[in-house]
Parts: C-alpha cells; sequence; structure tokens
C-alpha cells in the first residue's frame, strides 16, 4: 500500500479536539465518497476545520483516484463521520462523487486493500464494514454511492473469508459474559462493553480498557443520578436496565456526516442530530454548550446553567420561537444561522453587582477598554468605564447603557 502520512500537516481547529478512544472500542469500518468531482484530504481538512468548525478533518483515511492513500488521523481519534456511530467507526473516504463518476480499479483496489487491512489490525469481520447509508440515521445519504454488496464481495474474495464465519465483537446487551454485579476493581470484557456504553450515552468512563476504576466509577454514578435510580456507584440488575432502555430511548448523536458537498437536507439533518440542551442537574457540559453559548451572548464555560438557560430564551424570543429555554432541532437550525464569530450586540444594563454580572457582553467591552477580558463586571471593569464616559463627556455612572454602548462601538 502506498501509505502518505499525513496527521501532522492538515489543518486543525486553533482550540478544539477530536476524544480518544482504545482500539477495542471500534466495532466497523466506514466506508465514504466525498462527493465532489475532485478534492484532497488537505481540502477536506480546511472544509471541515473553516467552514464546519469541527477539530480537524472527518475521515481516518481518504483514498485518492491514483489509488495513494492519505493517513490522517490515529485510529484512536473519535472524528465526525457518521454520527452517532463516531465512537466505533474507522473513516476511509474515497475522493469522487460515484453518483456520477465511475469508481476506478487503481482507487477501488487500494480501498479494498486498506479495508482488508484494518480488518486484520482491528480483529474485525468483513461483515463489519458498512457505507455511510448503512449507518443509523443515514437512510437518506447518498454516500458512498457504490454497491456495498459488490464491495463486501469482492473483500471476501481478495481474503478468502467465508461469510458468516466472523464472530461479533462482545457488546453490552450480547455477547461478553456478564457478572450480576460489577464495582470498583472488576475487570473483563463485560467491564468493557459497560464503559462502551456509557460512552456512547455520554457518560465519559475515562480509557475503554476493562478495568473499573475511579472514571468508571463516576460515569455509573452520574449515569445513575441522571436516570433517578439508586447512587451507589454499582451496576446491578437496576442499573443494567436503566443503561439498556436509556440506548433504546433516544440515541446519542454526535455530530452529522459531511458530505463535502452540501445538499438541501444538511440542515435538518444537523439540526436534529445533535442532542437536546436544557438545564438539569447535574448540568449538561460540552462544546455543543459553547456553541450555544457563543451564539447566545451567554459566558462560555461548556455548562449549560440558569444564566445560558436565560439567554436562550432571549434567542428564541428574537427569534419567534418557542421560548422554552431548550435548545431542540428548531433552535439549532436557528443557530446554525448565526455566524458563531458575531459580536454580542447591546441587549442589557451592565453594572457592578453582587454577584458581579458576566457574559460576552461584559467580554466585549473589556475588550473596547482594553482590560482583563474575563467576562466578569467587577469593579476594574466599572473604573474603566468610568474613565471612558468622563472622556466622551457623558454621564459618569460606571454602567453601560445604550448611550455608552453607542459610544464604545459606534452602534
Amino acid at each position: 500500500m502506498n501509505i502518505i502520512d499525513k496527521r501532522n500537516s492538515l489543518a486543525r481547529h486553533r482550540s478544539r479536539t477530536y476524544r480518544r478512544r482504545s482500539r477495542s472500542a471500534i466495532t466497523n469500518i466506514a466506508i465514504h465518497h466525498s462527493a465532489t468531482t475532485s478534492g484532497s484530504a488537505e481540502a477536506f481538512a480546511r472544509y471541515h476545520v473553516n467552514e464546519l468548525g469541527w477539530p480537524g478533518i472527518g475521515y481516518h483515511y481518504v483514498v485518492d483516484k491514483d489509488g495513494s492513500i492519505h493517513w490522517c488521523h490515529d485510529l484512536e481519534v473519535v472524528s465526525y463521520h457518521v454520527g452517532n456511530s463516531n465512537g466505533r467507526a474507522v473513516g476511509i473516504c474515497m475522493v469522487g462523487d460515484f453518483r456520477s463518476q465511475t469508481l476506478g480499479d487503481a482507487q477501488r483496489n487500494a480501498a479494498q486493500e486498506l479495508t482488508a487491512w484494518l480488518i486484520s489490525e482491528l480483529n474485525l469481520s468483513i461483515d463489519d464494514v458498512l457505507g455511510h447509508i448503512e449507518f443509523p440515521g443515514y437512510s437518506w445519504k447518498p454516500c458512498p454511492s457504490v454497491n456495498m454488496n459488490t464491495f463486501r464481495r469482492q473483500l471476501y474474495n481478495r481474503t478468502g473469508e467465508t461469510p458468516g464465519t466472523a464472530l461479533p465483537s462482545p457488546t453490552y446487551v450480547a455477547g461478553a459474559r456478564q457478572r450480576t454485579f460489577l464495582s470498583r476493581g472488576d475487570q473483563g470484557d463485560d467491564v468493557r462493553a459497560l464503559q462502551e456504553r456509557l460512552t456512547e450515552l455520554g457518560f465519559d468512563a475515562g480509557p475503554i480498557d476493562g478495568i473499573f476504576g475511579p472514571l468508571t466509577y463516576d460515569g455509573v454514578v452520574r449515569f445513575q443520578r441522571s436516570a433517578n435510580i439508586g447512587v451507589d456507584g454499582i451496576v446491578g440488575p437496576e442499573t443494567r436496565v436503566a443503561l439498556r432502555d436509556a440506548e433504546a430511548r433516544e440515541e446519542v448523536i454526535e455530530h452529522g456526516s459531511p458530505t463535502d458537498e452540501p445538499n438541501e437536507m444538511e440542515e435538518v439533518h444537523l439540526s436534529e442530530s445533535r442532542r437536546l440542551l436544557r438545564y438539569i442537574q447535574p448540568m449538561m457540559r460540552g462544546s455543543d454548550v459553547q456553541e450555544v453559548q457563543r451564539k447566545t451572548g451567554a459566558m462560555v464555560d461548556g455548562l449549560f446553567g440558569p444564566e445560558t438557560e436565560q439567554r436562550v430564551r432571549d434567542f428564541q424570543r428574537r427569534h419567534r420561537l418557542t421560548v422554552d429555554g431548550i435548545v431542540g432541532p428548531q433552535t439549532w437550525r436557528a443557530l446554525d444561522r448565526v455566524n458563531g464569530s458575531t459580536q454580542p450586540g447591546y441587549e442589557r444594563l451592565l453594572s457592578l453587582q453582587s454577584p458581579f454580572m458576566r457574559g460576552d457582553d461584559v467580554r466585549r467591552v473589556q475588550r473596547a477598554l482594553n482590560v482583563t477580558a474575563d467576562g466578569l463586571y467587577g469593579p476594574v471593569t466599572e473604573r474603566a468605564v468610568r474613565n471612558f464616559q468622563r472622556s466622551e463627556g457623558i454621564t459618569v455612572d460606571g454602567i453601560v447603557g445604550p448611550q455608552t454602548w453607542s459610544r464604545l462601538f459606534n452602534e
């Protein structure tokens, strides 16, 4: 194979990073096409980072038309390419739009050779190789636009494997031996499956290593609290049922997947494939919360607290949406139309209070006044406002009202 290592040369987001997993967490290989007539790993990385705001390119490998293979991520990286299945899949993208183009022999052979190597490396089966369209939630997505049954049949011919002989990897629902109770100190495949399930449900349990350590205990405790069941950090029958029902009740989807040519379904899919955000205890946290905070003018701390809920309500009111403080599909779609770099406008009086007022509007004022931009309206900020008001010949009260705001920003 002609593999070119580009892991350290492609565009990356300045602050966001992908999470990582153990290799044992990988259960599938996802086949994509770029949905562009031409392209490269560099072009896809720029699109994913600069246009979509992702931490890096969405694919682990990009296969060019000439058969060269570009290695974009370690296998342990959980990149964005198959939404709810990101955590368990490796992504291979073949450059081309196979809705109108034909997959050439050099490219097909390279993709299959790479796939066969990954199957061996990860102890998977050919039946674990799926097209993007075959993953849950993507029946609408014409990707990779090649016949996957033919692709798998050619893999069988290449490897000599007999269909249906490979054993599926164990999962929490079916497979590995399960003890009645799991607690700190336990080890084994059932612990690893528990860690995988917790991670899929959004309760990070640390490394998926089959060892029930402090991080796994913490993930179990947080899940039990959210499920309103007994909180003891022990996985017994009640917790097992709750884990099973949580998976069946709601899919946790991390991100929509790209085909690097957006279509009319992309906005709807992205808004419906992200998790619903609301104010609960313990507070929801994550990069999606930060995105909401940036676009609504809340303090960007990654925690969906009461201030963020209020800013979401204000946003919904301005955009004539249902005002409930919950970021669901409709609100996500409205937020997606907001430029994340847009500076907050004037919305409220800013003054010295206890506790301090906070938010991106405070931060913008601080930057304009050349004081520490920590987003907290404290004594230093008030003093700077008074000095500015004095220099402008307007009422000196240390309060940023409409007049002071308009003088600061010429609005």
